[in-house]
């Protein structure tokens, strides 16, 4: 019998053998409006979780340019071969990075959504506009990636199905409920884009303006909207 021998992770990055240790999630895992409460980092080695760590404290202090395999691998002071091993590629340790903030996102929603005194109303939603807005960090985060999605085929197709999800939860806080009818489903897809562009065009406007006029914002919106939403509501 041959003898077989026992590599490290180092040996198997560089031998280009299949990466380990990735979470295996899908937007088909979540529960509820769409955002699952599994943290998709849980099913990670040690190693890989204080890797995933390392990158975002990476991103949040040199952005995007700055999150190289080198920096990541500094930072967490591992061998610069085992982020291939675990992520496969820079742009696995993105697409894993951009997981992990939509669970602190759903996370999120889902202890507001508990709290509320009546969940499913526009204010609901206006009140997660706002904790976004002023969550100038996280924004900036958030937006330093998208940059790499709009660049890379397999970043773009995962944040395109997340914001499919995203769009749901808006629907979801404002109080409208989803339907098995076509036409129907365009229509609160549609407004469910324009809830989703408010959040991410005020959160923009907010991280690059410190004397933006959020409140003044969320009021116009709540006034523009209100009917709306109410309508498809009832």
């Amino acid at each position: 019998m041959a003898d077989t021998e026992r590599t490290s992770p180092e040996d198997d990055a560089i031998a280009g053998r299949r990466p380990r240790g990735r979470p295996k999630k899908t937007v088909s895992d979540a529960s509820g409006p769409g955002l699952s409460l599994e943290n998709p980092t849980d099913s990670l080695p040690a190693t890989a979780r204080s890797i995933l760590a390392a990158a975002r404290t990476v991103l949040a202090e040199r952005g995007l340019e700055g999150l190289t395999i080198e920096a990541v691998a500094n930072e967490a002071n591992v061998s610069r071969t085992l982020i291939p091993y675990h992520f496969g590629s820079r742009a696995g340790l993105v697409e894993i990075l951009i997981d992990s903030l939509f669970h602190d996102f759903a996370v999120d929603i889902r202890r507001r959504q508990a709290g509320a005194a009546s969940p499913g109303r526009l204010d609901d939603f206006l009140e997660m506009v706002r904790l976004e807005a002023i969550d100038v960090p996280g924004q900036r985060d958030f937006f330093e990636l998208m940059v790499c999605c709009l660049r890379e085929e397999q970043l773009r197709q995962r944040m395109a199905a997340l914001f499919t999800v995203y769009r749901e939860v808006n629907l979801t806080l404002a109080g409208v409920a989803g339907s098995d009818d076509p036409d129907r489903r365009r229509q609160l897809a549609a407004v469910g884009a324009v809830l989703q562009a408010i959040t991410d065009g005020l959160a923009l406007q907010a991280a690059m303006d410190p004397e933006f006029d959020l409140e003044g914002a969320i009021a116009a919106v709540e006034e523009l909207m209100g009917t709306t939403v109410a309508e498809l509501g009832a």
